[in-house]
């Protein structure tokens, strides 16, 4: 498992797969913040 700062700066490299994987990011933080 890749730890999530580690996946969040790697992100910002790949524009196509960041972008998916930012989404996927904030949905999660998003459900956090409303659970």
């Amino acid at each position: 498992v890749m730890d999530g700062n580690f996946v969040s700066v790697l992100s910002w490299y790949d524009n196509e797969w960041g972008f998916s994987n930012r989404m996927a990011d904030t949905a999660v933080a998003f459900g956090k913040t409303i659970a």
